[in-house]
């Protein structure tokens, strides 16, 4: 059996499908019927005026639509104007009714939900969002008819498709995969079906250095309805492997440093293009490198992005390395393009690079494309007096989300950290002042100086704090 998987991921044979909740192909028969009624659709009210609206599949026929006053981001959309409403197969279409009551964010949420519920969460950070107005509708086939604040509007369902889409490379530009090979690449596989380029089992690496230039990339997001957060589709596009634009299913949301064109780390997109899942997309980069001199750093790295078309980093200078999954090498040098494995099924495709400078090879000993590695879940009894002091019920939180958390640290050196309705059990220790949670999907990190009571520190995702008897303020 182990040899049969092997092959069939060096094949690029997909093994996804409905048993896990994530689809590649939009003519797979077993994908939900929720799928069609997902995506983009535009129209105006009766009374003048136009609309966008992005609806957004949240799994077992649970959805969240986000309208937009003036026609959809990057397309009328007058930057400022958003209304959310809840919806759920009813029949042969779908009901919206207006969002109302106190909701997390979505993104609050790991992994993949069992009960998707839209009526506790908001696609958008902010709930309300400004320009909010109370609406309901209803899907029927392609059209979307409903109201807003008493007046009408009908909508219909459109794909946009990138004006870069299938774009071929200039005169100069290296095709870094046109579907036949892999030869500029280690790592990943090619999908034999589709041939397109997969980041799985581990991270694609380009094999040739670059330092300043113009790329092309095309990707495909998985549609997996029920999945959240950093568990969505999640796969990033490094440039020179320093610098990470996030790929991410974030269609709908705000658009931040984590989600779909994001710098990570650093900056949000000026506007969130990202499409729905299974639609190709398209992103357009013009990279400069840092410049370094006598070992300083005197430029930083300019970037301009653009997200099918639409302009979303105009020559920002980043102001260092994205947080995670950087090379070791100082910034400034010439590096290589990865493709993130997050143990989702990305596909890419129709990728080239116009360089401006030499692409030397990478040395032999980094042709290997790094593998994630699983933070180190065996449990170690405490015995120092500092370790001992930590046993037993905490409260947490963390600057990301506005849960509050429970962390029981037990004497056998296992963890437990809940909130309600989720749980994650994991392991402890305590070295050096530092308090060190991990269980799989994050490492907390706290420092053991408290103030007032409380310890600060971080997780994955931003500041956290922890205090014995009250749950700690930001």
């Amino acid at each position: 059996m182990r040899i049969i998987l092997t092959v069939l991921f060096c094949l690029g044979v997909s093994l996804k499908g409905a048993d896990d909740g994530r689809w590649i192909d939009p003519a797979d028969p077993t994908i939900p019927v929720d799928f069609k009624y997902q995506g983009e659709y535009v129209g105006s009210l009766d009374d003048g005026g136009k609309l966008g609206c992005q609806v957004v599949s949240l799994g077992s026929g649970v959805f969240q639509a986000v309208l937009y006053t003036g026609g959809l981001p990057g397309a009328g959309w007058d930057g400022k104007s958003r209304s959310i409403m809840d919806g759920k197969l009813a029949g042969d279409g779908v009901l919206f009714t207006a969002a109302s009551g106190k909701r997390a964010h979505v993104a609050a949420t790991r992994g993949r939900e069992k009960k998707p519920s839209s009526t506790r969460v908001s696609l958008l950070t902010k709930f309300p969002p400004a320009g909010h107005r109370p609406c309901r509708a209803q899907i029927a086939g392609d059209k979307m008819k409903g109201k807003v604040e008493g007046a009408s509007f009908s909508l219909s369902k459109t794909i946009r498709k990138s004006p870069t889409l299938g774009q071929k490379p200039p005169p100069g530009a290296i095709a870094l995969f046109d579907g036949s090979h892999m030869k500029e690449w280690t790592g990943g596989s090619i999908h034999k079906k589709f041939a397109t380029l997969m980041p799985e089992p581990n991270s694609l690496m380009s094999r040739r250095k670059f330092h300043n230039y113009t790329v092309h990339l095309e990707l495909l997001l998985p549609y997996q309805p029920a999945y959240r957060s950093q568990d969505r589709g999640n796969s990033g596009f490094y440039q020179v492997h320093d610098y990470e634009i996030q790929v991410l299913d974030s269609f709908g949301m705000d658009g931040a440093h984590n989600e779909c064109g994001g710098i990570y780390s650093h900056k949000g997109a000026d506007v969130n293009m990202c499409l729905p899942p299974l639609v190709w997309q398209t992103f357009d980069v013009k990279f400069t490198n840092s410049v370094v001199k006598d070992g300083k750093k005197i430029k930083n790295a300019v970037i301009t992005v653009r997200h099918n078309g639409v302009l979303i980093h105009d020559n920002f200078k980043i102001p260092g390395k994205s947080r995670y999954g950087v090379r070791g090498s100082p910034e400034g040098t010439p590096g290589p393009f990865m493709l993130q494995n997050h143990r989702e099924p990305l596909q890419y495709r129709n990728i080239w690079v116009l360089p401006h400078g030499p692409t030397p090879l990478l040395p032999v000993g980094q042709l290997k494309p790094p593998i994630a590695k699983k933070p180190a879940m065996k449990p170690v009894a405490p015995v120092s007096d500092a370790a001992k002091a930590m046993l037993g019920k905490w409260h947490i939180r963390f600057s990301n989300n506005g849960n509050e958390y429970v962390l029981n640290l037990n004497s056998d050196g296992r963890s437990h950290l809940a909130r309600t309705g989720k749980a994650w059990d994991g392991v402890w220790v305590v070295k050096e002042g530092t308090l060190t949670v991990t269980n799989p999907h994050d490492v907390i990190r706290i420092h053991l100086a408290p103030k007032d009571g409380v310890c600060s520190g971080k997780n994955n995702f931003g500041a956290a704090r922890l205090s014995r008897n009250e749950v700690p303020k930001f």
